[in-house]
């Protein structure tokens, strides 16, 4: 079986194409922040990053469990209790809420559209962090968030989202990641998830603890939860995007671990990221045989390296010359 894998495609829709036109596979995944912003419009973006930081000041003081949009709600519904110009921020807040998730559902659209006409292949996804729930869109049936699938006597799970808050993005609306400590104790959903349905292949958008997920001058940032399933079980692979720093391969055991970065472009505090990385792995029964590095830059797919991982360890196949990516730094 041979699975294109994408992740992080920050509304790099042209990318997209260009990839479902120019690959052959059984399968592509796609594991989130599909969208990265939630208008076309610069401004209006501004203007809603800018209302949704207000709406979480003006809540600081609750002590209430409720997401900017209810709390906007309930003021717009009970003005009398409210200061004037908090109602007034809440009903701009709430026009704005509206206006990004048919901005974001359109987009969604357009992607269903794109996959339809050029994929040659079965395509599923997960929402990340950047998305809303894909239940509401035009790509709810390809959604394995909290998911399943069986192809070529493999199963896959899926489940998507970040345990973090985006700016600019409908919060209501979008995947929770249920992970939280409480009376020293860790729950975890996905962790609940994953054992139950003992796949052999894990799709996340969040890493696994440990596995990928290193930002610079901050440490590790994926799942304690995910992290515990992956001590106890033995998945053939688990792919995962999220952490764009991280960009690399593991091994552990039988088990391949894969972040290949961003596959659309992304401004963040480490500066512009302009992306294009995608990879393509191939499996003979449940093991992961190897996994190329890939990137769409100017038009054009270029291999950057191939990697041998039906060792013990991973071994470097090829590597080109010109790749933006080191092999020593790729393979761990």
């Amino acid at each position: 079986m041979r699975i294109i894998y994408l992740t992080d495609i920050h509304d790099g829709l042209r990318g997209l194409k260009e990839v479902l036109l120019g690959t052959e596979c059984d399968l592509y995944l796609f594991s989130g922040d599909i969208i990265y912003k939630a208008f076309f419009n610069p401004e209006r973006i501004i203007e809603f990053v800018t209302l949704q930081e207000d709406m979480y000041r003006i809540m600081d003081d609750i002590k209430e469990d409720i997401n900017p949009y209810d709390y906007a709600t309930r003021a717009v519904r009970f003005p009398e209790k409210y200061q004037p110009n908090v109602v007034e921020k809440s009903q701009d807040y709430r026009r704005l809420f509206h206006q990004a998730a048919k901005t974001m559902k359109e987009k969604y659209e357009l992607i269903e559209i794109i996959i339809q006409k050029y994929a040659k292949a079965p395509v599923w996804l997960l929402p990340g962090n950047y998305d809303i729930d894909l239940q509401y869109s035009a790509l709810y049936e390809r959604d394995l968030h909290r998911k399943t699938f069986d192809m070529g006597g493999l199963k896959f799970a899926g489940y998507g989202g970040a345990p973090v808050i985006t700016s600019g993005i409908p919060e209501k609306l979008a995947v929770k990641f249920h992970e939280y400590n409480r009376n020293g104790k860790n729950y975890s959903e996905p962790e609940d998830f994953f054992k139950e349905e003992n796949p052999d292949i894990v799709v996340i958008h969040n890493p696994a603890y440990g596995f990928l997920d290193k930002i610079p001058s901050f440490g590790h940032v994926g799942s304690q939860g995910i992290r515990r399933y992956l001590d106890d079980y033995t998945p053939s692979l688990v792919v995962s995007g999220h952490v764009h720093e991280d960009q690399g391969i593991v091994k552990k055991g039988k088990t391949v671990f894969l972040n290949p970065s961003n596959f659309g472009p992304v401004d963040s505090v480490f500066g512009f990221q302009p992306g294009g990385f995608f990879s393509e792995i191939e499996l003979e029964k449940d093991l992961v045989k190897k996994v190329k590095l890939n990137r769409l830059s100017d038009h054009s797919i270029r291999q950057l390296m191939e990697i041998d991982c039906s060792g013990d360890k991973l071994e470097l196949v090829q590597a080109n010359k010109d790749s933006e990516v080191q092999a020593e730094d790729f393979i761990r």
